[in-house]
């Protein structure tokens, strides 16, 4: 894992650019409780109890409480067939775009995306861990990744500000993003830090050739095989969606936060 450079700081800027109110009232009313959805959609799924069940870890955030996230979201986005799967703090945030299971009925979404993450992030850190989960039905896959900007955004806020009040002793007001990222990195307390803590990982699919063997014949074959790729960043899921759509509705429309 790369540390935070320079590159990394930008990534850091443009999600802080994000306008987090405009979007979360725009996804906040696209949130389904009930019924039958259509793809494409996103399932979130966000840790319950996580301060206190995971008080002995290291805050912000712990590599290991990471990479069980990540573990879970694979075992999700394999049995859900999701397109991309952003994990950053303590949520999982899948997309997807084809057939969904059990005819998009959301109520077996919710119930079963929740016992999937659960399962496997509990056995991952030897815990009783549990999540919950909502649908948030997209227009398009435009939206999808206008939303993981928006998730990106609020996880990266999220960072920055626990480590500014940490720093300074937790007491007044939150002053803007944009200060206490500057503020920090003044203080060089981004040195050592790694990628994901910040701008958490992507899970997407890619193709791999491997070496197999044909049974009938007795002679060695190279296959092509699907796996899931995982990524540090926000950013690759955004281009991994962006690849698959022009850019509209309210994929455009991303309002710019004050800094």
């Amino acid at each position: 894992m790369k540390e935070l450079g320079s590159g990394f700081l930008e990534a850091v800027k443009a999600a802080l650019r994000v306008n987090p109110k405009e979007l979360s009232r725009y996804f906040e009313a696209r949130v389904v409780t009930e019924g039958v959805v259509k793809p494409p959609i996103a399932i979130r799924l966000d840790g319950v109890g996580f301060k206190k069940a995971l008080k002995g870890f290291r805050k912000p955030r712990d590599v290991r409480v990471h990479n069980a996230l990540v573990k879970g979201a694979e075992a999700l986005m394999k049995r859900f067939e999701a397109l991309a799967t952003y994990v950053v703090s303590d949520e999982v945030n899948a997309v997807i775009a084809s057939p969904l299971p059990y005819g998009g009925r959301v109520f077996k979404l919710v119930s079963t995306s929740a016992s999937i993450l659960s399962s496997h992030v509990s056995v991952e850190l030897g815990m009783p861990l549990y999540f919950d989960s909502r649908v948030v039905k997209l227009g398009n896959l435009s939206e999808a990744a206008a939303y993981l900007m928006y998730r990106a955004r609020v996880g990266v806020s999220n960072y920055i500000s626990s480590t500014y009040h940490a720093v300074t002793g937790g007491g007044g007001s939150t002053p803007k993003a944009g200060y206490m990222l500057n503020y920090l990195a003044g203080l060089g307390l981004f040195k050592g830090v790694r990628e994901w803590e910040v701008l958490g990982s992507c899970l997407t699919w890619s193709y791999v050739v491997k070496e197999g063997f044909n049974p009938l014949t007795g002679e060695g074959v190279k296959v092509l095989r699907r796996v899931v790729k995982v990524s540090p960043s926000y950013g690759e899921c955004v281009r991994y969606l962006t690849r698959r759509l022009s850019y509209g509705g309210v994929g455009g429309r991303i309002g710019e936060a004050e800094a």
